[in-house]
């Protein structure tokens, strides 16, 4: 990951008012950003209203709004009801343009073969939880913090046996073994290569490790990065304190009246 430079220390401003205008583009992560977490991935809650803001933002932006998320595309589709838009799943090893095409990695195979391994040892830690998301798992431990270190050296030693071409992901409370090559940084520059999100500038807000890969890629586009949360250090320039204040964020931009 790249190097970061905005330190526990470091105060950093809310973002800016986009005003009127519509060259930019907006990246948005979901569990942590979006949404407030949950004790199961399955239990967070979407309001109504957001929807109505998320459309009326893509509207504005002329669909170049995408979200980037550790969760499956179908995990997105079935919160956001996004089939027919922009996103990134599994932190970019799917990947689906505003067009609807879909780039998708293949390493279900490999990932099958730890499942069971990955199964028989979480039934020794209680309160963990085995997110099979197919070309990846993730083991969430949000509700067994003190856990922490057994999860650890089980995605060490599930990292062991898969080998070349994939690569562990920090989270908040949640380890996840993903295949390498993908990150929200690389879904990010290959949405910006593509209508409707050339030429624009992009804002990315997102709160955890897996969101610093993207703020690095937009810092280097000339764009916005915004932390949530208090988490640091980060490569981010500005932030929100919380998933509230980005939905009313959201919100405000969506009605122009930030």
């Amino acid at each position: 990951m790249p190097t970061t430079d905005r330190q526990s220390t470091d105060v950093l401003p809310a973002p800016p008012d986009p005003g009127a205008d519509d060259g930019w583009a907006l990246f948005v992560d979901v569990d942590g950003t979006l949404l407030d977490f949950s004790s199961t991935p399955q239990g967070v809650h979407v309001d109504a209203r957001l929807h109505e803001d998320l459309a009326s933002l893509r509207e504005r932006l002329h669909g170049a709004v995408a979200l980037l998320s550790g969760r499956s595309l179908q995990q997105i589709d079935q919160l956001f009801d996004w089939r027919d838009h922009a996103a990134a799943g599994l932190h970019g090893a799917q990947l689906r343009h505003a067009d609807g095409s879909v780039r998708e990695n293949r390493g279900e195979t490999r990932i099958r073969s730890l499942r069971t391994l990955a199964q028989s040892r979480i039934a020794d830690l209680p309160g963990v939880l085995l997110e099979d998301k197919r070309q990846a798992l993730a083991l969430h431990y949000r509700n067994a913090p003190a856990r922490r270190a057994e999860v650890e050296a089980l995605a060490q030693e599930l990292l062991r046996h898969a080998g070349s071409g994939y690569a562990l992901q920090h989270g908040n409370h949640v380890v996840e073994l993903k295949p390498a090559e993908f990150d929200k940084g690389t879904a990010l520059a290959a949405l910006m290569e593509s209508a409707p999100f050339r030429g624009r500038q992009p804002w990315m807000l997102g709160d955890d490790l897996t969101d610093e890969h993207a703020f690095a890629e937009t810092n280097a586009r000339g764009g916005v990065s915004v932390i949530v949360g208090a988490r640091r250090p980060t490569q981010a320039n500005f932030a929100l304190p919380d998933p509230a204040a980005v939905r009313a964020w959201v919100r405000g931009v969506a009605r122009r009246i930030i």
